[in-house]
């Protein structure tokens, strides 16, 4: 059964509306961390609305676990059938798809999940995919996240510290420590003492190789491990103050900060333990060190660090006894300029997605916000609910569920500058949208959108042309990725992208500013850190043409898709559509009417279809046989020519395939396709057959190349039907055998206007009529006595 089919029976069985809308969510937002077929076993992970579930579903067990809300709250089957679910069932291959809704009264839907088993296999199984593909950061990270039930946490833990020690990923090492006591797990720590040894040794022999930045957020886990962690070796103590010892007397800015501020903060401790410690630090050092941060962190405000670097060295201040007239009034005016930047990034966001509205004609329409808790519900305007980019505006601005008509008090607050642009509400009634308005932008209205800020976020159709996976020795380092429009801009920046999680630049990276929302670039795969277990960040490499991204996809790199459908690059190349097809989806994209650079994308796609088409002409050859008359117009769209020969009727299937098994490029297969074209028309030309002709449509040929034969078929035609012989009977009532002229073109015309069929000999009346419209047509009869 066929893809159409199953799309069939998702809208009988659960309605238009959530196929729909489950058509609409993005794909890379769901994780297929693995698929068995007999009997069916998936295991998957989505990201919704900045939260991740877990869909599981087991045909053995009768079970299909999921954990969003509409699974949770529902208590009636149909009704627990999710977007997400939906579009796990899209993906997969459609037989298995088939098989889970026909036999879907079967299955046991639950929320329930004993001692969180099976959200915990599922982070299993995503860390060790992480681990094989060399991804560390990101295989840590679900390996911490898979800790849910603390009776099984030991053989995690164990793995979670040898990973990060043998990687040298300190940051990560010192944070789970701190969460781990965070989270109650410090008895199960007691058990690899030997592990946390180990990781502090090799930490502190390899301070100053990380930066400042990272140094600030290994003190910060550090330090608050320190509160709860008891030694339990004395000579590994012993050591551990020696190595401070030695830092201090460093002339390494890191190892010096490191280590005084752990003496510092812990100056009588280690004074009881060992009397030298009090002279370790001489004042006159301290003081100058002292001005020294102070320098530093004034220096960094000039720089424009980000703010997130600063707010852990003042929270270092105290302990390196820096008074706060030392640098409060830089650090304070420094913060309202980032808050500022913070509403700038938004008002530039507003200026985007405002032209947007203007360019492709968003009616400005009441929704009739009405309360429901703390979300507000909407009715969008019918007529702007078809514009693809008002759904794309709405979305970007918190609006979602079923028609995107859902919409969170803080979310309108936020976006309020935006919103007012949109709708006819009066909003000002709403005491909760007030106050979140309130919150960030204050109490005077003194920012509004501005049409100048858009442009350094149009993108332009620069052709980059790096084949930058040539200069990589293993491309599984690289992934390409679609920057989106933030719909909450992260640490500064204005684009993100959504995966199994969501991905947000670097901020130490040059191309961090220069970033537009549909760019396409390739960046690292390895995420740089994993803020907040969801938020990755990752490191930019380049921007790349489509050119580019089609050669990387095809080689094997993964992707993050956007607006431009690259997934189907994947598809066309694993057979499971045809270039056809996919060249009929990408034609009829609805999103194609406000991504930029449409166009280019189309035409570097075409020429990616055609190599292929090329590549594989046994496959394609059986596409074609399968429905010549279909797939040759598929080919003709594919190759532009749709226009250019609409006034020819010829065998179109036969000549393509003739072609098809001469190798060349796009180019020169439409050069040597309509080359053999013009050959067809002259012979047809040469040979005049009676009503041969009758394959030129004149009128759809004047503005193509093929007009230049119009005088001769002119010709042809006039010659043919003067020629045509026409039998008159002798009898009373005479009679006209016109079989012969109704062979030739024209003859064929006055048929059809006269409506004779397949009369042969017709009567007197109906030969004047015929000889009346040859006469408009200045052309003669040949009548035979």
């Amino acid at each position: 059964m066929t893809k159409n089919k199953l799309s069939e029976l998702i809208i009988e069985k659960y309605g238009i509306e959530i196929y729909k809308k489950s058509v609409e969510f993005q794909k890379n937002k769901i994780n297929i961390i693995s698929l068995k077929e007999d009997p069916i076993k998936i295991r998957s992970i989505i990201l919704d609305n900045d939260r991740e579930f877990h869909l599981v579903i087991n045909e053995k067990k009768n079970e299909i676990f999921h954990d969003c809300p509409t699974f949770l709250i529902h208590s009636e089957r149909d009704d627990k059938i999710c977007i997400h679910l939906i579009r796990l069932l899209t993906i997969i291959k459609p037989s298995i798809s088939l098989k889970i809704i026909n036999n879907i009264n079967d299955f046991y839907l639950t929320s329930e999940d004993f001692g969180s088993k099976k959200k915990s296999k599922n982070y299993l199984e995503l860390a060790n995919a992480c681990f094989e593909r060399k991804n560390c950061v990101e295989g840590l990270n679900y390996l911490n996240k898979a800790i849910i039930n603390q009776h099984e946490c030991e053989a995690i833990i164990e793995r979670y510290l040898k990973t990060a020690i043998e990687n040298n990923l300190y940051i990560e090492f010192f944070e789970f420590l701190q969460s781990a006591y965070d989270n109650e797990l410090g008895p199960y720590l007691l058990k690899y003492n030997h592990y946390i040894e180990k990781g502090i040794k090799l930490f502190l022999n390899s301070v100053l190789k990380y930066t400042f930045f990272d140094i600030l957020r290994i003190i910060e886990s550090f330090d608050k491990l320190l509160d709860v962690y008891r030694f339990q070796n004395e000579s590994f103590v012993s050591s551990i103050l020696k190595k401070l010892e030695k830092m201090a007397n460093s002339n390494d800015f890191n190892e010096i900060y490191f280590s005084t501020f752990f003496i510092k903060k812990n100056y009588d401790t280690l004074v009881n333990l060992n009397p030298l410690f009090k002279d370790l630090i001489p004042l006159k050092a301290f003081e100058s060190f002292k001005s020294e941060i102070v320098k530093y962190f004034k220096s960094e405000i000039e720089n424009f660090c980000v703010i997130d670097k600063l707010k852990l060295m003042k929270r270092h201040f105290e302990v390196f006894q820096i008074q706060k007239d030392a640098y409060y009034d830089e650090y304070k005016a420094y913060k309202s300029e980032i808050k500022e930047l913070e509403k700038k990034v938004y008002l530039k966001k507003f200026a985007f997605l405002n032209l947007l509205k203007d360019k492709y004609k968003i009616k400005k329409s009441k929704v009739d916000f009405r309360k429901k808790r703390n979300t507000y519900i909407v009715n969008h305007d019918k007529e702007n609910l078809k514009n693809p980019a008002y759904n794309y505006v709405i979305r970007h601005i918190g609006f979602y569920g079923i028609n995107e008509s859902t919409i969170k008090s803080s979310e309108i607050g936020v976006n309020y500058l935006i919103i007012k642009e949109l709708f006819l509400d009066d909003l000002n009634n709403f005491p909760d949208i007030f106050y979140y308005k309130k919150q960030f932008w204050g109490e005077e209205n003194n920012y509004e959108i501005n049409s100048i800020d858009v442009f350094s976020l149009i993108s332009k159709p620069i052709e980059y042309n790096y084949d930058i996976d040539q200069d990589y020795s293993n491309i599984n380092d690289l992934m390409i990725i679609e920057w989106d429009l933030a719909s909450k801009p992260r640490q500064g920046s204005l684009v993100n992208a959504y995966g199994a999680q969501i991905v947000i630049p670097d901020q130490n990276n040059s191309l961090f500013h220069d970033l537009k929302p549909f760019d396409l670039v390739y960046c690292q795969k390895t995420p740089v850190k994993i803020e907040g277990n969801i938020v990755k960040r990752i490191n930019i490499i380049a921007k790349c043409s489509f050119k580019d991204a089609i050669n990387s996809i095809s080689k094997g790199m993964v992707f993050i898709e956007g607006y431009y459908p690259l997934s189907l690059i994947k598809s066309v190349l694993d057979k499971k559509i045809s270039p056809f097809k996919a060249y009929e989806i990408i034609s009829n994209n609805p999103n194609r009417l406000f991504v930029p650079n449409y166009r280019q994308f189309v035409k570097a796609f075409r020429k990616f279809l055609f190599d292929f088409i090329n590549k594989e002409r046994e496959y394609i050859y059986q596409e074609l046989k399968s429905n010549s008359e279909e797939k040759t117009d598929q080919i003709l769209v594919l190759l532009n020519l749709t226009t250019e020969l609409a006034g020819l009727d010829l065998p179109f299937p036969e000549i393509i395939q003739e072609l098809l098994s001469e190798v060349s490029n796009l180019d020169e297969f439409r050069t040597k396709l309509l080359n053999k074209i013009h050959s067809v028309v002259k012979n047809v030309l040469v040979v005049r057959e009676l009503g041969s002709t009758k394959i030129f449509d004149l009128k759809k040929m004047r503005h193509t190349q093929f007009v230049k034969y119009s005088s001769e078929i002119l010709k042809i035609r006039k010659e043919e039907f003067e020629k045509s012989k026409i039998l008159k009977s002798s009898e009373k009532f005479a009679l006209y055998n016109i079989s012969e002229l109704f062979k030739t073109y024209y003859g064929n015309q006055f048929s059809n206007i006269l409506n004779l069929g397949v009369k042969l000999e017709i009567d007197q009346d109906i030969f004047n009529k015929i000889m009346f419209y040859a006469s408009k047509l200045k052309l003669n009869l040949n009548i035979i006595p």
